[in-house]
């Protein structure tokens, strides 16, 4: 009688690792805490550590959201900013993780080493978004996105940044209007001008692109 032992193997699965920071946020007071909580909240259902006060690093479970959670948690500080430059400056890293159960902040997977080195080159530049996957075709095209993102994102008011938060929450301009408390027709007109179908745009690329690697195409 043959016995068959069954062995179990660890596949790696691919994953986003987005890693960041608050940008000026010595120029926050009462609401750099506000800020934090926010994105605590929006980012509850990923695991999360913040650290250094304004810096924090995610795991995204589905990598093909990376950019709209990127793009959301901008919208985020952006709405504190009013007449300061507060954004959020992040690296997103696409990859395979061998295992979900892991310290965010010191682990040496490979992809959070590579995180870490992504984030790095954005120090000392303007730059608010780098993307990298490892796959020099396809990050030569995560690279045009990341620079296209920016400088939608360089434009937005603190005004806009509400509404378009809203917006890609899933809420329609109506909604919106109702939630903010502002006319139908100040929504449109921020909506436009926050270039808010072009953000959509880039949006879709991105989770197209992100799915073309995810199943090796």
């Amino acid at each position: 009688m043959l016995i068959f032992a069954s062995l179990s193997f660890k596949v790696a699965t691919m994953r986003a690792i987005l890693t960041a920071d608050i940008v000026n946020s010595s120029l926050l007071t009462t609401e750099f805490d506000c800020l934090i909580n926010d994105l605590k909240q929006f980012f509850g259902e990923e695991k999360t550590d913040f650290f250094n006060g304004d810096s924090f690093r995610v795991l995204i479970i589905r990598p093909e959201n990376a950019l709209m959670k990127c793009i959301k948690s901008r919208l985020l500080a952006i709405k504190y900013a009013e007449n300061r430059a507060i954004d959020i400056r992040a690296s997103i890293n696409i990859g395979h993780l061998q295992s979900d159960d892991i310290d965010l902040r010191s682990s040496m997977d490979e992809l959070l080493v590579a995180s870490g080195r992504s984030f790095a080159k954005l120090q000392g530049t303007s730059r608010r978004l780098y993307i990298n996957s490892g796959d020099k075709e396809k990050d030569f095209t995560y690279e045009i996105i990341a620079e296209y993102a920016d400088s939608l994102m360089a434009k937005i008011t603190a005004k806009q940044a509400k509404i378009i938060y809203q917006l890609l929450s899933g809420k329609s301009q109506v909604e919106t209007a109702a939630a903010l408390q502002l006319s139908t027709a100040t929504v449109s007109k921020q909506v436009k001008a926050g270039r808010y179908e072009e953000l959509r745009s880039m949006l879709n690329k991105f989770e197209l692109l992100t799915n073309q690697l995810q199943n090796g195409n």
